[in-house]
């Protein structure tokens, strides 16, 4: 009997060890070296698990790196803003990044008195003590804005907004100290210490192709002098800027002095939600498929091709193969739209039985309720400048991934094509990625953007921006200049007509028409206003300020409150 279990038991140890070894996968290391990838999409979502069928738990911004944890299929398990989870490998880039040997600790001061350090990262949690200021703590982790530290007496988490980081590298990894750091985005803020919290100052900015000695180095921040006087610290990541043992420009001696009414914004690298530069006109940046939403018209929508030639394809994204060409002067009815985080398609029936998708991405084609067989734009003997706020090395406002400049040039075109299928005359003050004026003064640039209206002999002019302040902050104002501009009485009656047009397409917060003295309000000579959309620092809003068919939308309203306006007159 006992010979007969010491049987069975060893035949029950090597079924199970057959088993183990066939459902065992190794995990492959590299002692060297760590792979990662970077988001070549638009935005990419991040979901529960390895298919589209799975919740989404959030978007990804297109560049940003992230780790493998694991894979299955064509997908990959990552972490990212402290959520888990799986993403396709379709939409992103390896990156092999050599990793140094050499031990780093991350260390933070206290630079204020009595911060409370508590057990979790949130002030909902319990305090164990205050820290006074100067207090030195090792970094454990970090999260949500949190760190938590190691100090002689406690170990728990503290604000991240109220302390200074420093890392400590061993003596084997190479400083970059007294090598160059060259910008390589529209405007990078310099500060008084190497932290980005809220209590760190901001002393002045640095602009793309400057270039500067690194004086010290404090983590990922180096300090440099961006002026012949003064010194300051700004980040070092590489998506600000390359660092290189030998210099990459030459300077002249001020690159940064201050330009009047400068706007001082720290910007990321940025999806772009408006059209794509020198385009075959359809050609947006492709975006995954899992994140389009299909919608049907309310009402019966026409898109007119009014410039040039779009592909209809088989797809709603530039993959689909094409299938025929619209040309200037076609038009078809819209069957739905395909709307992506930063694109949008739109389904036409081209031929008897036969539909394909056409880019509503470009100037080159326009969305309108007129029938355009039956109601062709009547002739109108008005002129309008449409001016898209900022523009090339100033970025504007930004949130989210996503800047000014982009959002209201996007706003512009559309609005443009809208005022054209009426019958009116429109100029815009800028391209895509340029400013009006080649000047990097900002006064210079301003006075080149009113200086269009008045050698185009137009008679009003509309500048579109997007507001931004504390995350909370919402809604849609409308501004006119009541003094200064020779027009205040007509700037009023435009400012109303457009803001009570677009106002409620927006959705927003209705924070009314107000006075102010913008520069291109004041001193244009024709009568002159300035929106502010939305904010594109709050969540809801900016949600619809990047959404094309709520740009669409937005855009068909203020055409109509200018038209409005001229009515009235």
């Amino acid at each position: 009997m006992k010979t007969k279990l010491v049987k069975m038991f060893s035949i029950f140890l090597l079924c199970t060890t057959l088993i183990c070894s066939y459902f065992y996968q190794p995990i492959h290391t590299e002692a060297s070296s760590s792979i990662s990838y970077k988001v070549t999409a638009s935005q990419l979502t991040l979901r529960e698990g390895p298919s589209t069928s799975t919740k989404k738990i959030t978007l990804i911004p297109k560049s940003t790196k992230l780790t493998k944890i694991s894979s299955k299929g064509s997908w990959i398990k990552v972490k990212y803003s402290g959520k888990t989870g799986w993403v396709s490998s379709q939409y992103l880039s390896k990156v092999t990044t050599n990793v140094n040997t050499a031990a780093t600790s991350k260390t933070v001061t206290t630079n204020v008195s009595n911060l409370n350090i508590r057990s979790g990262a949130a002030v909902s949690y319990k305090s164990l003590g205050k820290l006074a200021k100067g207090t030195k703590g090792t970094v454990l982790d970090e999260k949500s804005g949190w760190v938590k530290i190691k100090t002689t007496k406690y170990t728990g988490w503290v604000s991240k907004s109220y302390v200074t980081f420093k890392s400590t590298t061993s003596s084997n990894t190479a400083s970059n100290v007294g090598k160059y750091y060259y910008i390589t985005i529209a405007s990078l803020n310099v500060r008084e210490k190497a932290s980005s919290s809220t209590s760190t100052a901001i002393i002045g900015t640095v602009k793309k192709g400057n270039e500067f000695k690194i004086l010290k180095e404090s983590g990922t921040w180096v300090q440099i002098q961006y002026t012949t006087t003064k010194k300051g610290w700004v980040s070092a990541k590489s998506v600000y800027g390359k660092i290189s043992s030998k210099k990459h420009t030459s300077q002249t001696s001020n690159p940064n002095k201050p330009d009047e009414e400068d706007e001082d914004t720290e910007i990321e690298p940025t999806p772009d939600p408006s059209e794509p530069e020198n385009p075959t006109p359809e050609e947006p940046t492709d975006t995954p498929e899992d994140n389009v939403v299909y919608t049907k018209p309310s009402k019966t929508e026409y898109i007119v091709i009014q410039s040039g030639y779009l592909n209809i394809r088989s797809k709603p994204n530039t993959k689909g193969n094409i299938l025929s060409e619209a040309s200037a002067g076609d038009y078809y009815t819209v069957l739905q739209y395909a709307t992506y985080p930063s694109n949008e398609w739109v389904e036409v029936m081209y031929a008897t039985g036969k539909t394909g998708w056409v880019s509503n991405n470009t100037s080159n084609s326009y969305i309108t309720l007129t029938n355009p067989a039956t109601n062709p734009p009547a002739e109108s003997n008005k002129t309008i400048v449409l001016d898209a706020g900022h523009g090339g090395s100033d970025p504007g406002s930004g949130g989210g991934g996503y800047n000014e400049a982009a959002l209201t040039y996007a706003f512009t075109l559309k609005t443009k094509s809208h005022l054209e299928s009426m019958g009116y005359t429109v100029y815009t003050t800028r391209g895509q990625y340029s400013a009006c004026s080649s000047s990097t003064n900002k006064t210079v640039d301003l006075q080149c953007r009113v200086n269009v209206a008045k050698t185009k002999k137009a008679d009003i002019f509309v500048s579109i921006h997007m507001n931004s302040a504390t995350s909370t902050a919402k809604g849609t104002e409308t501004y006119y200049a009541a003094s200064g501009n020779p027009y205040p009485t007509r700037s009023r009656q435009l400012a109303s007509a457009v803001h009570n047009a677009y106002q409620p397409t927006m959705g927003s917060t209705n924070r009314g028409v107000k006075t102010n003295v913008f520069y291109v309000n004041r001193m244009a000579t024709v009568p002159s206003i300035l929106l502010e959309v939305g904010f594109i620092s709050n969540v809801e809003d900016r949600s619809k300020l990047i959404n094309a068919t709520h740009q669409n939308n937005v855009s068909r309203s203020i055409a109509q409150g200018i038209h409005n306006y001229f009515q009235m007159q």
